[in-house]
């Protein structure tokens, strides 16, 4: 009996060092599963991180500076390029554009041709004279397809034609804005000076109201806007227009050097596309383009800078002409232009209009 109770503890010994190794092993193997498990996620873990550090960040992209010369003040003739700059089209070019203002000391073609400026605007007429003086300056763009340039009279007046204006006062604010009224005038048989008199005509339409004149020059956006302002309706006023009368030239205009444009092609392209956008965006929403005009500069009233926008834009988007071709340059209006530039006296020889000073090709690198 003692035999056999020996027997059995010895047996339930050999049974229980076994469990505990099996139980040590099992563990062991646990621990180095788990070791190797945690060792493969730290290994993965700084993978992904030199993976990740090794990836380039995206660099801002550095714009590159630019100046566009105007004309004259802020105002709505220039919203497209106020718009373009307000909605950021030309940061998307790669630009940072700075618009200086003009005024009746600044010349655009000489801060152009100095180097003062990148990109001018200018009329047609006053480049086409500076080119044929031998300054190396290039039409570039045409945002302005049709003349602003009025002769307004009072309805009591009756003048109603061109031939009305015989024995009458006219006032222009020469300058190089007269060649259209020269136009006018001569093409109708009447000699200033000899069937009429031409007189200096003041940055109002004072002269106009107070009856010290009989017609008056006004541009459809400015002078005549300030007259429906003062109280006239259009009923009480008598238009003759440039456009219907044949005489027109084209007015606004880009330009740039001969020297800048060799080196910067593609940068024009660039901002030529940003300045048809804001030309399209202006041109479809006046009233907002005014807006942000009269956000750069309130010399004048919102409401003025809202109606010259209207008018502004039925100059670059013509009735029956597609947005799409904003900033073309019509050659036949271009060649009437250089024809009326000739005939009136601002030219002494014909003008130059081959792409050497009128290049349209930019333009077409812009709109494709």
């Amino acid at each position: 009996m003692k035999k056999k109770i020996m027997t059995l503890l010895l047996a339930l010994t050999m049974i229980l060092s076994l469990a505990l190794t099996l139980t040590g092993c099992t563990t062991e193997e646990a621990s180095s599963s788990d070791g190797a498990a945690s060792t493969q996620a730290e290994t993965a873990s700084v993978e992904e991180a030199e993976e990740t550090a090794e990836e380039p960040t995206e660099e801002p992209q550095e714009l590159v500076d630019m100046t566009l010369q105007l004309k004259w003040l802020p105002q709505s003739q220039f919203m497209g390029y106020y718009v373009a700059q307000e909605k950021g089209y030309y940061e998307d070019e790669g630009i940072n554009i700075e618009i200086l203002p003009g005024g009746s000391d600044i010349i655009p073609e000489q801060q152009v041709y100095n180097g003062v400026a990148d990109v001018g605007v200018t009329w047609v007429s006053s480049l086409l004279k500076y080119q044929s003086q031998g300054w190396e300056l290039v039409h570039v763009g045409q945002p302005f397809q049709k003349s602003a340039m009025l002769l307004v009279s009072k309805a009591e007046a009756g003048i109603e034609s061109p031939a009305d204006l015989a024995g009458k006062k006219v006032s222009n604010w020469f300058g190089g804005n007269e060649y259209e009224i020269l136009a006018l005038l001569e093409s109708n048989g009447l000699t200033p000076g000899e069937d009429l008199e031409l007189v200096q005509q003041d940055f109002t339409m004072n002269q106009l109201m107070n009856d010290e004149v009989d017609a008056a020059s006004a541009m459809t956006y400015n002078e005549y806007g300030l007259l429906l302002g003062a109280g006239y309706t259009n009923d009480e006023l008598n238009v003759l227009d440039m456009n219907d009368e044949g005489v027109a030239m084209l007015q606004d205009c880009l330009f740039v050097s001969e020297e800048w444009i060799a080196e910067n092609e593609d940068l024009y392209v660039r901002f030529l596309r940003a300045s048809i956008k804001g030309w399209a965006d202006a041109s479809a929403n006046p009233d907002a383009a005014g807006e942000v005009v009269y956000n750069v500069d309130q010399s004048v009233s919102k409401e003025h800078q809202i109606y010259m926008a209207g008018e502004i834009a039925k100059l670059v988007v013509p009735e029956g002409f597609d947005p799409a071709n904003i900033g073309y340059t019509d050659m036949e209006a271009m060649q009437q232009t250089a024809d009326l530039a000739l005939e009136y006296g601002l030219l002494s020889e014909e003008a130059d209009l081959s792409e050497a000073f009128v290049n349209i090709s930019y333009w077409e690198s812009a709109t494709k």
